[in-house]
Protein backbone atom coordinates (compact mmCIF):
# COMPACT_ATOMS: atom_id res chain seq x y z
CA UNK A 1 0.00 0.00 0.00
CA UNK A 2 1.30 3.27 -0.86
CA UNK A 3 2.04 6.33 1.65
CA UNK A 4 1.11 9.55 1.50
CA UNK A 5 3.29 11.48 4.02
CA UNK A 6 2.78 14.80 5.42
CA UNK A 7 5.61 17.34 5.89
CA UNK A 8 6.06 18.25 9.35
CA UNK A 9 5.15 22.17 8.90
CA UNK A 10 1.62 20.51 7.43
CA UNK A 11 1.02 18.25 10.53
CA UNK A 12 1.94 21.84 12.79
CA UNK A 13 -0.26 23.72 10.54
CA UNK A 14 -3.46 21.22 11.41
CA UNK A 15 -2.46 20.90 14.61
CA UNK A 16 -1.94 24.72 15.23
CA UNK A 17 -5.30 25.46 13.11
CA UNK A 18 -7.59 22.13 15.27
CA UNK A 19 -6.49 21.22 17.92
CA UNK A 20 -7.89 23.65 20.19
CA UNK A 21 -11.25 23.38 18.60
CA UNK A 22 -11.09 19.05 18.39
CA UNK A 23 -9.91 18.69 21.95
CA UNK A 24 -9.60 21.52 24.01
CA UNK A 25 -5.74 21.78 24.04
CA UNK A 26 -4.27 25.06 23.22
CA UNK A 27 -0.81 24.54 21.97
CA UNK A 28 1.22 27.69 21.65
CA UNK A 29 2.77 26.13 18.14
CA UNK A 30 5.04 28.44 15.91
CA UNK A 31 6.42 26.65 12.67
CA UNK A 32 7.66 28.54 8.90
CA UNK A 33 7.75 26.73 5.99
CA UNK A 34 11.10 28.19 3.56
CA UNK A 35 10.70 27.60 0.48
CA UNK A 36 13.21 28.52 -3.11
CA UNK A 37 11.07 31.69 -3.89
CA UNK A 38 11.08 32.60 0.00
CA UNK A 39 11.03 36.39 0.73
CA UNK A 40 12.65 36.25 4.43
CA UNK A 41 11.36 39.96 4.86
CA UNK A 42 7.80 38.94 4.01
CA UNK A 43 8.02 36.05 6.08
CA UNK A 44 9.12 38.00 8.86
CA UNK A 45 5.63 40.39 8.78
CA UNK A 46 3.82 37.38 8.42
CA UNK A 47 5.80 35.54 11.75
CA UNK A 48 6.85 38.61 13.78
CA UNK A 49 8.35 35.90 16.22
CA UNK A 50 11.17 34.95 13.93
CA UNK A 51 13.35 38.17 14.46
CA UNK A 52 12.91 37.92 18.40
CA UNK A 53 13.90 34.31 19.02
CA UNK A 54 16.33 31.88 18.51
CA UNK A 55 15.74 29.11 15.85
CA UNK A 56 15.77 25.86 14.45
CA UNK A 57 16.18 25.52 11.04
CA UNK A 58 15.90 22.11 9.16
CA UNK A 59 15.05 20.21 5.86
CA UNK A 60 11.23 19.52 5.72
CA UNK A 61 11.72 16.19 3.04
CA UNK A 62 9.98 13.71 4.63
CA UNK A 63 13.30 11.63 5.52
CA UNK A 64 14.95 10.99 8.99
CA UNK A 65 18.23 11.27 10.40
CA UNK A 66 18.31 15.10 9.89
CA UNK A 67 19.84 15.54 12.93
CA UNK A 68 22.81 13.10 12.14
CA UNK A 69 23.22 14.13 8.65
CA UNK A 70 24.02 17.45 9.65
CA UNK A 71 21.52 19.31 8.28
CA UNK A 72 19.67 20.55 11.70
CA UNK A 73 21.30 23.51 12.98
CA UNK A 74 19.98 24.85 16.85
CA UNK A 75 19.92 28.51 18.59
CA UNK A 76 20.66 30.90 15.16
CA UNK A 77 19.20 34.03 14.83
CA UNK A 78 17.16 34.78 11.17
CA UNK A 79 19.92 35.92 9.26
CA UNK A 80 21.66 33.09 10.51
CA UNK A 81 18.45 30.85 8.99
CA UNK A 82 18.83 32.46 5.78
CA UNK A 83 22.55 31.81 4.92
CA UNK A 84 22.19 27.57 6.52
CA UNK A 85 18.89 27.58 4.07
CA UNK A 86 20.95 29.21 0.98
CA UNK A 87 24.20 27.10 1.64
CA UNK A 88 21.85 23.69 1.33
CA UNK A 89 19.56 24.49 -1.27
CA UNK A 90 18.76 22.50 -4.25
CA UNK A 91 21.93 20.63 -2.54
CA UNK A 92 20.89 16.39 -3.42
CA UNK A 93 20.92 14.23 -0.75
CA UNK A 94 20.54 10.31 -0.40
CA UNK A 95 18.85 8.62 2.37
CA UNK A 96 17.37 5.32 2.49
CA UNK A 97 18.66 4.50 -1.09
CA UNK A 98 16.80 7.67 -2.74
CA UNK A 99 18.33 10.73 -3.87
CA UNK A 100 16.39 14.39 -4.28
CA UNK A 101 17.62 17.60 -3.79
CA UNK A 102 16.79 19.68 -0.90
CA UNK A 103 13.75 22.28 -1.88
CA UNK A 104 12.04 22.95 1.57
CA UNK A 105 12.74 23.93 5.07
CA UNK A 106 11.36 24.17 8.32
CA UNK A 107 12.07 26.96 10.61
CA UNK A 108 10.86 26.97 14.59
CA UNK A 109 11.76 28.56 17.99
CA UNK A 110 14.27 26.79 19.52
CA UNK A 111 13.75 25.50 22.70
CA UNK A 112 16.58 24.19 24.92
CA UNK A 113 14.94 20.57 26.13
CA UNK A 114 15.97 17.46 27.97
CA UNK A 115 13.91 15.04 26.10
CA UNK A 116 11.95 14.71 22.68
CA UNK A 117 8.63 12.61 22.34
CA UNK A 118 8.33 10.48 19.39
CA UNK A 119 4.68 10.10 18.01
CA UNK A 120 3.89 8.64 14.53
CA UNK A 121 0.34 7.93 12.56
CA UNK A 122 -0.69 6.36 9.52
CA UNK A 123 -3.69 6.23 9.01
CA UNK A 124 -5.40 3.37 6.30
CA UNK A 125 -8.83 2.58 5.26
CA UNK A 126 -9.36 -0.09 8.10
CA UNK A 127 -7.55 2.22 10.57
CA UNK A 128 -4.87 3.44 11.95
CA UNK A 129 -1.59 2.46 13.64
CA UNK A 130 -0.34 4.79 16.30
CA UNK A 131 3.66 4.78 17.36
CA UNK A 132 4.47 6.27 20.69
CA UNK A 133 8.05 6.39 22.30
CA UNK A 134 9.65 8.72 25.33
CA UNK A 135 12.91 8.26 23.75
CA UNK A 136 12.54 10.73 20.36
CA UNK A 137 14.92 13.02 18.68
CA UNK A 138 18.16 11.80 16.45
CA UNK A 139 18.17 8.85 18.73
CA UNK A 140 14.88 7.37 17.59
CA UNK A 141 16.54 4.84 15.30
CA UNK A 142 18.82 3.33 17.48
CA UNK A 143 16.03 3.01 20.61
CA UNK A 144 13.32 1.36 17.94
CA UNK A 145 12.96 -1.22 20.26
CA UNK A 146 11.17 1.20 22.81
CA UNK A 147 8.40 2.79 20.51
CA UNK A 148 4.96 1.34 21.17
CA UNK A 149 2.17 0.61 18.67
CA UNK A 150 -1.51 -0.01 18.84
CA UNK A 151 -3.23 -0.94 15.57
CA UNK A 152 -6.62 1.11 16.26
CA UNK A 153 -9.77 -0.22 14.20
CA UNK A 154 -12.25 2.52 11.96
CA UNK A 155 -15.15 1.47 13.99
CA UNK A 156 -12.96 2.08 17.47
CA UNK A 157 -13.34 4.89 19.30
CA UNK A 158 -9.63 6.42 20.26
CA UNK A 159 -9.36 6.68 24.23
CA UNK A 160 -7.35 7.00 27.08
CA UNK A 161 -8.27 3.25 27.60
CA UNK A 162 -7.26 2.10 23.58
CA UNK A 163 -4.01 4.55 24.13
CA UNK A 164 -2.65 3.26 27.44
CA UNK A 165 -0.71 0.80 26.06
CA UNK A 166 1.33 3.84 24.61
CA UNK A 167 1.98 5.43 27.64
CA UNK A 168 1.78 2.95 30.00
CA UNK A 169 5.89 3.70 30.97
CA UNK A 170 5.25 7.05 31.19
CA UNK A 171 5.83 8.77 34.85
CA UNK A 172 1.99 9.25 36.10
CA UNK A 173 2.25 13.38 36.55
CA UNK A 174 2.82 12.99 32.93
CA UNK A 175 1.21 10.11 31.70
CA UNK A 176 -2.66 11.82 31.20
CA UNK A 177 -1.54 14.61 29.63
CA UNK A 178 0.16 12.68 26.95
CA UNK A 179 -2.24 10.53 26.67
CA UNK A 180 -4.86 13.49 26.19
CA UNK A 181 -2.31 15.20 23.64
CA UNK A 182 -1.97 11.78 21.11
CA UNK A 183 -5.68 11.51 21.75
CA UNK A 184 -6.05 15.09 20.01
CA UNK A 185 -3.46 14.72 17.61
CA UNK A 186 -5.52 11.66 16.36
CA UNK A 187 -8.57 13.59 15.95
CA UNK A 188 -6.93 15.95 13.86
CA UNK A 189 -5.47 13.95 11.76
CA UNK A 190 -8.62 11.58 11.04
CA UNK A 191 -10.79 14.65 11.12
CA UNK A 192 -8.69 16.30 8.43
CA UNK A 193 -10.58 15.63 5.58
CA UNK A 194 -6.96 13.97 3.66
CA UNK A 195 -8.48 11.97 0.95
CA UNK A 196 -7.13 8.87 0.71
CA UNK A 197 -6.84 7.51 -3.50
CA UNK A 198 -6.72 3.42 -3.94
CA UNK A 199 -4.24 1.70 -2.49
CA UNK A 200 -3.09 4.28 -0.22
CA UNK A 201 -2.65 5.35 3.25
CA UNK A 202 -1.99 8.80 5.19
CA UNK A 203 1.54 8.20 7.36
CA UNK A 204 2.36 11.53 9.39
CA UNK A 205 5.44 11.92 12.38
CA UNK A 206 5.92 14.36 14.98
CA UNK A 207 8.91 14.78 17.45
CA UNK A 208 8.04 16.72 20.38
CA UNK A 209 9.78 18.58 23.64
CA UNK A 210 9.34 16.57 26.52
Amino acid sequence: MARKKIREYDSKRLLKEHLKRLSGIDLQICSAQVKEGTDFTELTNQEPWLSSTKLVVKPDMLFGKRGKSGLVALNLDLAQVADFVKARLGVEVEMGGCKAPITTFIVEPFVPHDQEFYLSIVSERLGCTISFSECGGIEIEENWDKVKTIFLPAEKLMTLEACAPLIATLPLEIRGKIGDFIIGVFFCISRSGLQFSRDESIYTELQEVG
